[in-house]
């Protein structure tokens, strides 16, 4: 089974907490680019597994189905109420929308010039709102909801995206999950 993404990512490091916990074999592809991807993955983006299953080559090209699959295969639950669903689509928004203002930043647009950004990061804030509010785990085993919040709020601490301080719970939250030994283990490093 073959892992490919980078570091960075907070797609990519659930995906990898996620396969740490599970036990299984794999292997990680840290310096998957965009022709990578583009070559082995039809949505062209990172994270993507190759696995074989029923004697054939396989691929999951979303983050969301390769954690299904991980969790399967390793006989743990994934995502079991509709609630959960909820809130783990929420933080994937979360993360979808600071990726987009993080690229489009890098093309010279900010929500201080385009109005649909400024949506975007009013997206953000309020997200992280309705989860400062949340009952959240103090230590393990936690829930992949938990994990993909973490991952967020790590990534965006990593790149500097903006202050958590606004979100003292989620800084505990935070603190608290950096201690995880997983957590640890991937935390993100530029290549």
């Amino acid at each position: 089974m073959k892992l490919y993404g980078n570091s960075p990512s907070p797609f990519v490091r659930h995906c990898r907490i996620a396969l740490i916990e599970s036990g299984l074999d794999f292997e990680f592809l840290i310096d998957t680019d965009y022709k990578l991807s583009q070559e082995r993955s039809p949505t062209q983006k990172i994270p993507f597994l190759e696995y074989e299953g029923n004697g054939k080559n396989k691929v999951l090209t979303d983050s969301s189905s390769i954690l299904r699959y991980i969790r399967e295969r390793a006989g743990q639950v994934y995502l079991p109420t509709v609630e959960d669903m909820n809130s783990f689509c929420t933080v994937n928004t979360l993360v979808d929308t600071q990726v987009n203002l993080f690229l489009f930043k890098k093309e010279g647009f900010t929500p201080e010039n385009v109005k649909y950004l400024q949506r975007q990061q009013n997206r953000i804030q309020t997200g992280l709102a309705e989860f400062e509010n949340a009952d959240l785990a103090k230590q393990a085993p936690w829930s992949d909801v938990e994990l993909r919040l973490a991952c967020f709020l790590g990534w965006v601490r990593f790149r500097k995206h903006f202050s958590l301080d606004a979100y003292p719970k989620l800084v505990a939250f935070l603190e608290s999950m950096d201690e995880y030994p997983p957590f640890k283990e991937t935390h993100p490093v530029d290549a």
